[in-house]
């Protein structure tokens, strides 16, 4: 039997374990948790009653709605089955979208690489909370990514770029990547047909409460008391400043720029300066490094690095990028309560994750400048 079947066999089993566990973990929490809350505006909508919380209620409080009233229109469908049979529908839903954009990600991957990247990804503890929870996250990124997928189309992408963003804001960083990318006209496009949304379907669920409370969903106070977490007490003072999220999102913004910038300059690998730019979602939007299920938004700057360090020609080298990339999703595993410790390691898991991309990115530039040299063709021309 040859390594790559070994390897792949390995593999194989270990895929076998990896989906019980998840099964196991998935038993333990909360089944449509935050199902619940579009379900619950929905069925407000319909009723005429108040989607949101009082102006002085306290916030995040479960089955709270924090988004735009349109969000709600497409859970329609699912009052006539009740709340806890919508939300087992939603989790099927789910799965199947989760096992779609895995295979779409998965699939370009080395054989023998399959079954373990499907066993990280079945694992992959921010997509586990995603599902069962039954957030909206993992529609947003395969919007998101579909959008990607038909760039070159002049409309096709709308429509999935406009909803991917609009439905919770989460790949709002895609923004200024589009821009600097030169897909313009994609973005104007999309803020057109927003609009028009918006305009059509504010007569039937115009709710003025939702921007009231805008500067209230803003503020770090609810989600300080939402998140418990305040050890050690000198970090909590850094991650709970004002400045804290404005400093992320500035500098999210500004990388998903020059990323955007580096993928017009090279079409190429436009691909993986995309998914760079998609891995800082977390801390563009607000507050977003302190909700697990966002890092989902790393899975596929994972998967294409992965097949990137893969292919390295130096073994050690190879050996070095997958162990690195395995800290990397090590670290966005992190859970304990109460404490911030969890949050600098999801930071450190993403961070790493980017900075080892690139590192690639730019080991792949150097051998393929070094090929291309005229000295190196005068060698090769002068030894044949």
């Amino acid at each position: 039997m040859s390594a790559a079947r070994i390897r792949w066999s390995l593999g194989v089993v270990a895929l076998a374990l990896a989906i019980p566990v998840a099964v196991s973990i998935a038993r333990i929490l909360p089944l449509g948790y935050d199902f619940r809350a579009y379900w619950l505006a929905a069925d407000h909508l319909m009723q005429g009653t108040s989607m949101y919380p009082g102006l002085d209620a306290p916030l995040g409080q479960p089955d709270e709605f924090h988004y735009l009233p349109q969000v709600a229109i497409p859970f329609v469908v699912f009052l006539p089955l009740g709340i806890d049979a919508a939300a087992r529908v939603w989790l099927v839903l789910e799965l199947v979208l989760a096992a779609a954009v895995g295979y779409q990600l998965i699939r370009p991957l080395p054989h023998a690489a399959r079954p373990w990247a499907a066993a990280a990804y079945v694992l992959f503890l921010p997509l586990v909370l995603e599902i069962v929870l039954g957030n909206v996250d993992l529609l947003s990124l395969a919007l998101a990514l579909l959008a990607w997928h038909w760039r070159e189309r002049a409309y096709a992408p709308v429509i999935p770029y406009a909803a991917a963003i609009g439905m919770k804001f989460l790949p709002l960083v895609l923004l200024p990547f589009y821009l600097a990318a030169g897909y313009w006209r994609t973005v104007l496009r999309a803020f057109a047909f927003g609009l028009a949304v918006l305009l059509i379907t504010s007569p039937l669920v115009w709710r003025p409460m939702f921007f009231a409370l805008i500067p209230r969903f803003l503020d770090t106070t609810w989600v300080r008391l939402h998140v418990e977490r305040e050890d050690p007490e000198w970090l909590a003072r850094i991650v709970w400043s004002d400045a804290l999220p404005l400093v992320l999102a500035v500098g999210s913004a500004g990388l998903a720029a020059v990323f955007g910038w580096k993928a017009r300059h090279d079409r190429v690998r436009e691909t993986e300066w995309h998914h760079l730019a998609l891995a800082l979602s977390p801390y563009l939007v607000p507050f977003g490094f302190t909700w697990t299920t966002f890092l989902i938004t790393s899975l596929p700057l994972f998967v294409l690095t992965l097949g990137r360090a893969l292919r390295l020609a130096d073994a050690r080298t190879r050996a070095v990028a997958v162990a690195g990339l395995a800290f990397c999703w090590l670290a966005m595993q992190a859970v304990q309560v109460h404490v911030l410790w969890p949050l600098v390691a999801h930071m450190a898991g993403v961070v790493g994750l980017v900075v080892i991309a690139l590192l690639l990115m730019r080991l792949e530039t150097a051998q393929t400048l070094g090929r291309s040299t005229p000295r190196s063709r005068a060698t090769s021309t002068a030894s044949a």
